[in-house]
């Protein structure tokens, strides 16, 4: 019975202006008790808080789930222009691996570095076999 009466003396003790309720004749202005036990239930009581809800596993994990930080932003970084590899001379062209390789010339015999022998007559010094005297006639023979 005792605890019955100091249960209910709590549960009132949560009235008036103080717990946010319109005040009465009955209102308060002793601080707010402290949690008590219950000497028959073995159960603690508070005037403050309800006691809580059950809730499924996935929504308490939701709760406990720290909200994500707000994206940084950098300033963009300026492009940088491509490498421009130097021009090749004026009797040379670049190749494929962006190499400088001579231009194909026409001459009496194979001149030194020459890898083949075009159709129209001209030499080549092409370095892959895939292109070699194109717009030349195509390859005559290879040396």
């Amino acid at each position: 019975m005792r605890a019955l009466l100091l249960t209910l003396a709590l549960g009132l003790a949560g009235c008036g202006p103080a717990a946010g309720n319109q005040p009465g004749m009955f209102a308060s202005t002793a601080p707010d008790p402290a949690p008590s036990t219950a000497a028959a239930t073995g159960s603690t009581t508070t005037s403050s808080s309800p006691a809580p809800a059950t809730t499924s596993p996935a929504a308490s994990q939701r709760a406990r789930t720290p909200a994500s930080a707000a994206p940084t932003t950098t300033a963009a970084a300026r492009p940088t222009a491509p490498h421009t590899p130097a021009a090749c001379g004026r009797d040379y062209y670049r190749n494929s691996d962006g190499r400088c390789v001579h231009r194909p010339v026409s001459a009496p015999a194979a001149p030194p570095g020459a890898t083949a022998k075009c159709n129209d007559g001209t030499y080549s010094y092409s370095q892959h076999r895939r292109g070699t005297c194109s717009g030349h006639g195509g390859v005559a023979v290879w040396l």
